[in-house]
């Protein structure tokens, strides 16, 4: 019986493959970008989730330092300080400026989320390789406008992959244990119905503490960066919408893992 054996291809071979593969993706990366540019509406690559309970969180803690700092350092007025050393003014003070600068931290804590990013069509065909995203940010303020920052993508890096390989998989455990929940709740309601208005404020509560846990670690979120700026933003690694599973925007972008 005769063996055959495969012979390696030589090194200047397997060169040659590589710089073609890297040929063929450039190209592919840049008619993806074209494509993107030349359409006449913006293409959502990205849409967060509700932050409802997040910003509640965050607004509802800041302003809580905030009269907790107001009351203790007003406190000084109305008791009688004769007795007490004097350093306990200046620590009752100082205590006071950094509970209102943790209230502050706090308050702004959501502006730095970024809620929609779209690529926008390009304005000529000859700058069509030049795809502008359009960031749109939590609002500073309540009740008030989205924050809009034009910038081409090239100057945009995120701190890791927005696609994941186990997400779908995730997703699908998740949803097969809310429905399970789901169904004990009903389940439960029917014969409980008194406690209804607790179990509904002690869900809101426990949101409430999962925002204000992300809030201080800001587990959940990528950090995207732009040239030139130097704030950093956030982005959900679950949104409620993203192109291609993630994909398009990890094209688009650069990545810096670490």
């Amino acid at each position: 019986m005769q063996v055959l054996h495969e012979q390696p291809q030589p090194r200047s071979q397997v060169k040659e493959d590589c710089a073609c593969a890297e040929v063929f993706q450039t190209d592919l990366e840049n008619n993806r970008i074209e494509q993107l540019a030349t359409r006449s509406t913006p293409t959502t690559l990205y849409r967060a989730s509700s932050y409802i309970h997040y910003t509640t969180a965050c607004y509802t803690t800041g302003t809580f330092f905030l009269g907790a700092a107001i009351l203790n350092y007003t406190s000084q007025n109305h008791a009688d300080l004769q007795a007490v050393p004097g350093y306990v003014p200046v620590f009752i003070s100082v205590g006071s400026f950094f509970i209102a600068c943790l209230g502050f931290w706090m308050l702004l804590k959501p502006h730095n989320i970024v809620q929609k990013i779209s690529s926008l069509p390009s304005a000529t065909k000859l700058n069509s390789r030049i795809l502008l995203l359009q960031i749109e940010r939590i609002p500073l303020l309540p009740f008030t406008g989205p924050r809009i920052t034009t910038v081409p993508s090239t100057d945009v890096t995120l701190s890791s992959t927005m696609f994941d390989n186990d997400k779908e998989r995730r997703i699908e455990a998740e949803i097969r244990a809310i429905k399970l929940r789901e169904e004990r709740l009903r389940a439960f309601a029917k014969t409980n119905i008194m406690t209804l208005p607790f179990r509904i404020m002690g869900y809101w509560l426990w949101r409430g503490f999962i925002g204000v846990r992300r809030a201080f670690t800001g587990e959940g979120f990528n950090y995207l960066h732009i040239k030139g700026n130097n704030r950093v933003w956030k982005l959900d690694r679950d949104p409620a919408f993203a192109r291609d599973d993630g994909k398009a925007l990890d094209r688009l972008v650069k990545i810096k893992l670490g």
